[in-house]
C-alpha cells in the first residue's frame, strides 16, 4: 500500500488526530518508541497545511482571473459580432446604395480583420480596441449614434466590446503578476515546496509505522487506532489512483513510497515545473 496518491486534505486528517490532544497525542505520546516521533510529526504535518494554504490561495485568485477574463471576452466577441452582422444586414435589406455603402464602410472601420477579430489574443483585442477611435471620422461617428439597436444606440454596443477589451488586458496584467507570486517563496507554495512537504510527511509517516512494529507496547487496538485511518485512507486513494483520479495532474506526484527517502533528502527526480 503506498501514500502517494493521498491528497493533502486525507494527510492532514490522519497525522492530526496524532497531535490532538483530545484524541491520539496521549496515547502517541505514552509509546517509547512513537514519542520520539511527535515533533518531526508535527512538522510535516504543519509543512502540509502551509503548502496546502498558499498553494489553494493562488489557486483560487488565478481562477478567479480566469473566469473574469472568460467572462469578458465572450461580451467582447458577442456585441463584436452582433454589431458585425447587425451592419451586414441592414446593407443586405435596404435598397438605398449610399446606405448600404456607409454602413458597410461603418463595419469595416469598426471591425477591419472581420469576425476574426474574435479569435485574436487578448492582447491584441485590446490594442485593436485602442486603435478603433482612430479609424473612425465624423460621418461613422454620427452614423454610430444614429443606428438603433434593441440595447440603445450602436454606439453603446461598441462601447461595451471596447470597455470590455481593455479590461482585459488589465486583468491578464494581474494574472501575469500573480504567477509572478507563484514563484516567490513568501508569496506562494511552489511546485518544489508542495512535493518536498508531501515526501517529508510520508517519511514521518512510514517511520510511525515501523516504530510502531517495533512497540512491544502496543496492542492491536492501539495499532488500529493509530493506523486505522492510514490503511482506510490508502486503500481508498489507491483505488482512485487505479481508476485514474489520483492526485491533481497540477499537483506534483510524491515519491514511490517503496523506496522512501532518507531524512533530509529530496526527490531528484523533480524537474522543476
Amino acid at each position: 500500500m503506498g501514500y502517494r496518491n493521498l491528497t493533502p486534505q486525507a494527510m492532514v486528517n490522519i497525522s492530526g488526530p496524532w497531535l490532538d490532544p483530545e484524541q491520539d497525542r496521549r496515547i502517541f505520546t505514552s509509546l517509547p518508541l512513537l514519542a520520539p516521533l511527535l515533533p518531526a510529526v508535527e512538522e510535516a504535518h504543519g509543512r502540509i497545511l502551509t503548502t496546502q494554504r498558499l498553494g489553494s490561495s493562488l489557486q483560487q485568485q488565478a481562477k478567479a482571473l480566469m473566469e473574469k477574463a472568460l467572462t469578458l471576452d465572450a461580451t467582447h466577441d458577442r456585441k463584436l459580432r452582433g454589431a458585425y452582422n447587425y451592419l451586414g444586414a441592414l446593407a443586405e435589406m435596404t435598397d438605398d446604395p449610399a446606405f448600404a455603402a456607409a454602413v458597410l464602410d461603418l463595419r469595416d472601420r469598426l471591425a477591419p480583420a472581420g469576425l476574426r477579430a474574435v479569435s485574436r489574443s487578448y492582447g491584441d483585442q485590446a490594442g485593436d480596441a485602442k486603435l478603433l477611435p482612430s479609424r473612425l471620422d465624423d460621418a461613422s461617428e454620427k452614423l454610430l449614434k444614429k443606428l438603433k439597436t434593441p440595447e440603445g444606440p450602436l454606439a453603446q454596443v461598441v462601447d461595451a466590446w471596447v470597455a470590455a477589451a481593455l479590461e482585459i488586458e488589465k486583468v491578464e496584467a494581474q494574472r501575469e503578476q500573480l504567477a509572478l507570486n507563484a514563484s516567490s517563496s513568501t508569496d506562494g507554495a511552489s511546485p518544489r515546496e508542495v512535493l518536498n512537504a508531501r515526501n517529508a510527511w510520508i517519511r514521518v509517516v512510514r517511520a510511525v509505522e515501523t516504530n510502531l512494529a517495533l512497540e512491544k507496547a502496543a496492542t492491536g487496538e492501539i495499532a488500529e487506532r493509530l493506523l486505522g485511518r492510514l490503511r482506510r485512507e490508502s486503500a481508498r486513494a489507491d483505488r482512485r489512483g487505479r481508476k485514474g483520479g489520483a492526485v491533481g495532474a497540477a499537483e506534483p506526484a510524491p515519491v514511490d513510497d517503496a523506496a522512501p527517502l532518507a531524512a533530509g533528502e529530496d526527490d531528484d527526480s523533480f524537474d522543476g515545473a
